[in-house]
Parts: C-alpha cells; sequence; structure tokens
C-alpha cells in the first residue's frame, strides 16, 4: 500500500494574531482533519501526520516564567513533549469525528516522538532559533540575571535563541513502521519531536527545538514512505518571491536543487530542502501547497510537485 507522510503546518492550528484558546486551535484542526479523511476516503493509503508546535511552545515558555516563582521551571524538551501530546490529542479526536462521518475504518493514534541528535552538533554552540516571549530592553536586563542565555533583537524587542540541531534518528520509528503496519493512521513527530542526544547508552533530553519539516523528512524516509505533503500558508513554492511571485507548479529535484539558496532560511527554505533530501533518500514525489488545499495539492491542481 501506499505510505505517505502529511506535515501540518503551525496554521493548521492557529492563525497569527488570534488568541490561543482550546476553542480556537480545535476548530483549525477540525478543517484540516476534514481533508484528511477526503484523501483518505479518496486514497487509501497508509498515513503518519505531522504538525507544528511554535506558537504553542511558546506560551507555555511564558507560563513557565511568570509561574516560576510558585512552580519550578521546566526544560525546553519537557514543554515539546507536552505540546506535542495537547496537539496529539487535538487532531487525534479531531480525526475519529471525521472518519465517523464518513464511514471511515481506521483506529488513530498519537506517539509521542523523541528526535536523537548528535551531542556535539554545532548548533549547540551557535544558538539560533528564537523561542518564547519578546522581551524590552529593561525586562531582557532582568532575565539576564536569573538566567544566562543567548537572544536576539526581533521586532523591536528581544527574544531568546535555543540550538536546533540536526535530527539523525527517530527512536519511535520501528513502532511507527509496525502501526502501519497494523492499519492504524499515525500522528507523529510533533513540533519537530523531542529533542535527546545519547550519553554512554542512555539519552538525554536537549534543550533545543528540531525543525519540524527535517523531522518530518527523517519520518517518512525512515518509514518507506512513497510520498510526503508539506502543508503550509501559500499555494506554491515561489521561485522569485517577494519580486515576481512566480508559482512552481511541477520541478525535477535536480533542478529545485539549482536555487535553493534562494529560498528564506527560516520559511521556505527548510520545507524545499526537507522535500529534496526526500527524494534523494528514496521518495518518490514530494507536495508543497495550502493547508487548506490538500486534496488539490495531492491531485497536483494546486501546490508544487517535486518528484526525481
Amino acid at each position: 500500500m501506499n505510505r505517505v507522510v502529511i506535515a501540518l503546518g503551525g496554521n493548521s492550528v492557529l492563525e497569527k494574531g488570534e488568541r490561543p484558546t482550546f476553542k480556537t486551535q480545535f476548530s483549525h484542526i477540525s478543517k484540516a482533519a476534514a481533508d484528511i479523511a477526503e484523501m483518505l476516503f479518496k486514497h487509501n493509503t497508509d498515513l503518519v501526520i505531522t504538525h507544528g508546535n511554535g506558537p504553542q511552545v511558546g506560551d507555555e515558555l511564558l507560563r513557565n516564567e511568570i509561574a516560576r516563582r510558585a512552580v519550578p521551571k521546566l526544560p525546553l524538551f519537557s514543554l515539546n513533549a507536552e505540546t506535542q501530546a495537547f496537539i496529539g490529542s487535538m487532531i487525534e479526536i479531531a480525526l475519529r469525528n471525521a472518519f465517523e462521518k464518513t464511514s471511515i475504518k481506521k483506529d488513530v493514534i498519537a506517539v509521542l516522538t523523541h528526535a536523537i541528535v548528535e551531542a556535539d552538533d554545532p548548533a549547540f554552540r551557535s544558538p539560533s532559533k528564537p523561542v518564547g516571549p519578546f522581551f524590552t530592553k529593561m525586562e531582557l536586563k532582568k532575565e539576564l540575571k536569573l538566567e544566562k542565555f543567548s537572544y536576539v533583537a526581533e521586532n523591536g524587542g528581544y527574544r531568546k535563541v535555543v540550538p536546533s540541531p540536526v535530527p539523525k534518528k527517530i527512536a519511535e520509528i520501528d513502532a511507527i513502521s509496525k502501526l502501519l503496519d497494523d492499519g492504524k493512521v499515525v500522528i507523529a513527530g510533533g513540533g519537530g519531536g523531542v529533542p535527546v542526544y545519547m550519553e554512554g547508552r542512555s539519552l538525554v533530553g536537549a534543550n533545543a527545538v528540531v525543525d519540524k519539516d527535517y523531522e518530518a523528512r527523517i519520518i517518512a524516509n525512515g518509514i518507506g514512505a512513497d510520498e510526503m505533503v508539506i502543508l503550509t500558508g501559500v499555494d506554491y513554492v515561489y521561485a522569485d518571491f517577494p519580486e515576481n511571485r512566480r508559482g512552481i507548479k511541477s520541478v525535477k529535484v535536480s533542478e529545485i536543487k539549482k536555487i535553493l539558496e534562494r529560498f528564506e532560511k527560516g520559511t521556505m527554505g527548510p520545507k524545499v530542502r526537507a522535500c529534496v533530501d526526500f527524494i534523494e533518500n528514496g521518495g518518490s514525489r514530494a507536495y508543497i501547497g495550502s493547508l487548506f488545499r490538500l486534496n488539490e495539492v495531492i491531485e497536483g491542481i494546486s501546490g508544487t510537485t517535486i518528484t526525481r
């Protein structure tokens, strides 16, 4: 049976500027779940769903800061686990509801996923990923007295930055494959997974974040997926963004590799690179397109299709 990985972008959970209430987030996820159910009704495939958690883990960091005088702060990797479970639960419930309406007889399970990174990854020496709340200059001085951390100036304020190491493998990949063999729809790799590294023969949590698109790529190749779909806030990969916004409909991997440096490092760049690496490591086809047009993207009506 065909195997597919769908990576849901952050706007599948929360649009920019929206209040992060449970009702709002679940409403967005329910819309995405209805599209996924429609896809499965048309194409009976083995399916893994991954998702982002950027706004949610930022909220948890803020809660940690506000409540630190009452309860001890938790490490970043544990907050990733919390939000992965929270969002995974919403997706599972929404999918079960959508399957009930379309008479799809598939079970759904969310797997708390750990991304194994290397302890000596250069990212640990050069933190670069902004996380958590914005600080004014005065607030930053106060925070640095309590805890030393790296930071960057951004949008008129300051934000903490943490390492973003490259994932090498997924601790639960064999379990995910077995669940697919048993006919389950699997939710995994949320927020890039909980980053861990090996210390001797033991796993140790790493205060870092893993790129969610690259994590989806590692999962996709790890389960032998045929196709990977990255859903985001735009309809296409744009060759001349932001000047002309010329959408790329279909492109061979050898061609898009030539223009990789054109794509923004923090947005489209990681998505395109993940698709290139997926195909070069055994995948057949990758798609990048709008969250709200999943079925059109799969059918080649909308979105960018990358092939061998």
